[in-house]
C-alpha cells in the first residue's frame, strides 16, 4: 500500500511548534507506518517538494511574496492543509507589526534594511488559502495534533470543538481566578487544547491558544465590556491581551478600536 505523503513547511515563528510536530509525526508508529515525509527541511537534508501529498502542515505567519506564493501552492497539490500553531491560525504575536511602520520595524532589527523583502502585513494561513483543518497553541499542543493526524492518518469522522479553557478548569477541579480572585483571565472566550496551564498556577489565561471559533467580534466585544463593568481591567487592557494572539482574526475590528 502506498504510504501517504507528507510535508512541513515553516514560515515566520520562533519555531516552537516544529518540536511539537516532530513529536506528533514520530511518536505513534502506527501513523509512521502510514505516512512518508517527503519535505520536511527543519528536520532532515533530504527534501522532495514536487508532486502532490496527502498532508501538508504548515507553521507560522506568512510575511512576504514569496511565502505567499509558496502556500498557494501548497494548497493547489495537496489533498489536506493543516494550519498549526498559533501564528499560522492567527497571525500570532508578529501580526501586531501591522500597527506600526514597516520600515522602521526593519531598521531596529537589521543592520542592512534595504535587503530585507517582507509585506507591510503579517498574515494568518486563513487570510491566504482556506486550511482543512486549523489547530492552534503556542506552542501547538503536540498531543492534540497527534491526536488530529490519527484522524486523518488513520480515519475517522470530522470533530469540531468550540468548548471554552473554563472547561478545561473545571476539570482539573481549578478554582475560578477570574471569579473567586477578580483577576484577569481571557478562560471564557479562548479554545482550549493547552490544559488551563496558566490557571492551574494561579495566572488568568493570556489567550495563547486563540479566539473560541464560534465566537464573533461582537461577543468578543461583550466580553470586554462586562471586564470592564466588574472594575476587574479596562476593556482597552482586555481588547489588548485577546489581540496579543488573535489580532488577524479581525484585523478591521481591532484597528478600530485600540491605539498603538
Amino acid at each position: 500500500m502506498n504510504k501517504l505523503r507528507i510535508g512541513v513547511e515553516k514560515f515566520a515563528s520562533c519555531s516552537g511548534c516544529i518540536n511539537e510536530i516532530v513529536y506528533a509525526l514520530l511518536s505513534d508508529p502506527q501513523i509512521m507506518e502510514k505516512i512518508q515525509i517527503d519535505y520536511f527541511p527543519e528536520l532532515q537534508d533530504k527534501n522532495n517538494f514536487e508532486g502532490k501529498f496527502d498532508i501538508f502542515l504548515v507553521e507560522g505567519s506568512v510575511v512576504n511574496k514569496e511565502q505567499i506564493e509558496r502556500l498557494r501552492e501548497i494548497r493547489s497539490k495537496t489533498r489536506f492543509v493543516l494550519a498549526v500553531g498559533t501564528c499560522s491560525a492567527y497571525g500570532g504575536v508578529q501580526s501586531l507589526r501591522d500597527r506600526t511602520n514597516v520600515e522602521d520595524v526593519k531598521k531596529s532589527v537589521y543592520i542592512k534594511p534595504e535587503y530585507i523583502d517582507i509585506e507591510g502585513d503579517v498574515y494568518s494561513v486563513s487570510e491566504i488559502i482556506k486550511p482543512d483543518f486549523i489547530v492552534p497553541g503556542c506552542p501547538v499542543n503536540g498531543d492534540k495534533l497527534l491526536t488530529l493526524l490519527r484522524k486523518v492518518v488513520l480515519g475517522g469522522g470530522e470533530i469540531t470543538i468550540t468548548e471554552s479553557l473554563c472547561a478545561e478548569c473545571k476539570r482539573r477541579g481549578n478554582e475560578c481566578i477570574l471569579i473567586t480572585k477578580g483577576k484577569l483571565c481571557l478562560g471564557p472566550i479562548v479554545s482550549t487544547g493547552c490544559g488551563a496551564l496558566c490557571p492551574s498556577f494561579g495566572r488568568g489565561c493570556i489567550g495563547c491558544f486563540g479566539i473560541r471559533t464560534d465566537l464573533s467580534m461582537n461577543d468578543i466585544e461583550r466580553f470586554a465590556n462586562k471586564i470592564e463593568e466588574l472594575g476587574i481591567a479596562s476593556k482597552e487592557d482586555v481588547l489588548s491581551y485577546v489581540m496579543r494572539f488573535s489580532y488577524s482574526k479581525d484585523k478591521e475590528f481591532f484597528s478600530k478600536k485600540q491605539k498603538v
